[in-house]
């Protein structure tokens, strides 16, 4: 908890945690400055985080030593540190036997967010272009990250904030050819 105002707890999460979650998480810790405390997780973790990704992280010089690709246990139950936003960067496709979706539990009510985007891991082609649709993912989280780390405390507890998060996610994203 950071003296004089408000910390809130934020998780990312995606499928693999190896790019779009990762990105975010350090991009919001970085641009929330003590005001947010971002954790990321997948669905289904990928052994590591992407060297694209890791690559991006170097560039604006962030400890990338710090990150690693986790299950979302890690970040839930005992971990769980009452998050007041969790934002599901892809859909949890995840099913129980009987055909339900798996919902997390988590502390408290979070407010659920979804920002679903493109996995630029699954770009195929060039190692420019997989970069550039890296690059693309960058940006576009960076630019919704700033927008939401610069929201005043009033608007961020209010009733409204789903929708105005929602909304700020709700522009398409597509990879550059």
């Amino acid at each position: 908890m950071t003296t004089g105002f408000r910390t809130f707890n934020v998780l990312f999460l995606s499928a693999h945690n190896a790019a779009r979650s990762i990105l975010a998480e350090a991009l919001l810790n970085r641009l929330g400055a003590g005001r947010f405390e971002a954790r990321s997780a997948g669905f289904d973790p990928a052994p590591d985080i992407s060297p694209y990704a890791l690559a991006l992280l170097s560039k604006i010089n962030y400890q990338a030593d710090r990150l690693s690709a986790k299950a979302m246990p890690a970040v839930i139950g005992a971990e769980d540190p009452g998050y007041d936003f969790v934002i599901r960067l892809s859909p949890d496709r995840r099913t129980r036997q009987d055909g339900q979706r798996r919902m997390p539990q988590f502390l408290g009510q979070p407010v659920m967010i979804d920002w679903h985007m493109p996995d630029p891991s699954d770009m195929m082609g060039s190692s420019g272009a997989i970069a550039a649709a890296y690059s693309d993912i960058f940006n576009h989280l960076a630019a919704r990250l700033d927008a939401m780390a610069n929201l005043p405390i009033e608007m961020l507890e209010s009733a409204g904030i789903t929708q105005r998060l929602e909304r700020m996610g709700g522009e398409a994203l597509r990879f550059a050819a």
